[in-house]
């Protein structure tokens, strides 16, 4: 099993051109941030840019896996999955090191764009958390990992072609942008919208990414300013989720990630064993 995880995480680093779709989404919603929304009424850079980095980290969980996850579709296209199985190999290694290793690949590559990310704030004279929010920041890079990885692991498990995972990559990269709440603030969409990208697990991702990245700079921007004001902008960025009058907390998210994470990992070994037959 760790052969075979290593395995596909060296074939991922060695192919440059399926790194850099995986994170063509993320680079794709940079530029449209800097084209229509960087110059909008934010408050301060250090909230913007603060607000774009969690939305760029959240994305990359996600899109980092999903290119991972190429090398299972290859792999059926060209038959060596079916060797695999027919090897004295168990099956069920087979299919955990096809799940682990976009595991440990999103988060190797969104800590790398952290870093980078992180880096820019700094040199431009912006805020970054401390080092329990550096910690903090680890932690949910690996939970929103988590939660991101058994989701893409199900919709590619369904696939057969690397035709068919390229037109997916694609709509699963634009629709998670605007579920997630990064091509429009949550609070600038209609409420059913703003029901159903609540429901979208990556989503709370995001919304805890941007609790601990954001949290300094809105301190100094909003410093002496009414807590309603505070409020609305948290809820209008996506910074906390609220219905009606509840407001979901960061534990609350982190159950709902990591029972989503439950459910869609052991849907996806279902799903996996059934094609390995």
């Amino acid at each position: 099993m760790i052969t075979m995880t290593k395995r596909n995480i060296k074939l991922y680093f060695r192919d440059k051109t399926n790194m850099f779709f995986s994170m063509l989404s993320v680079l794709i919603m940079v530029a449209v941030f800097a084209m229509f929304l960087g110059a909008g009424n934010w408050g301060g850079e250090g909230i913007r840019d603060s607000w774009l980095m969690a939305g760029v980290m959240a994305m990359a969980t996600l899109t980092t896996s999903l290119g991972a996850f190429s090398r299972m579709i290859e792999d059926k296209e060209d038959k060596v999955a079916k060797g695999f199985y027919a090897s004295p190999i168990k099956r069920s290694h087979i299919t955990i090191s096809y799940i682990v290793s976009p595991f440990v690949v999103s988060v190797i590559m969104t800590t790398i764009t952290g870093i980078a990310f992180g880096a820019y704030i700094l040199a431009t004279g912006g805020e970054m958390p401390g080092i329990a929010g550096i910690l903090q920041l680890i932690g949910l890079i690996i939970l929103s990992s988590i939660t991101a990885t058994p989701l893409v692991c199900f919709v590619v498990s369904l696939l057969k072609t690397v035709s068919a995972f390229g037109t997916i990559s694609t709509i699963i990269g634009t629709l998670a942008g605007f579920l997630m709440g990064i091509y429009m603030p949550i609070g600038n969409a209609p409420g059913a919208v703003q029901v159903v990208m609540m429901l979208f697990p990556p989503s709370h991702a995001a919304t805890l990414f941007r609790q601990i990245l954001m949290e300094r700079p809105m301190e100094l921007a909003l410093y002496g300013a009414p807590i309603e004001i505070a409020q609305e902008i948290n809820e209008t960025l996506g910074v906390v989720f609220t219905i009606g009058d509840f407001e979901i907390t960061p534990m609350l998210s982190i159950i709902y990630m990591v029972v989503f994470a439950l459910l869609f990992f052991g849907l996806s070994a279902m799903q996996m064993r059934k094609a390995g037959k």
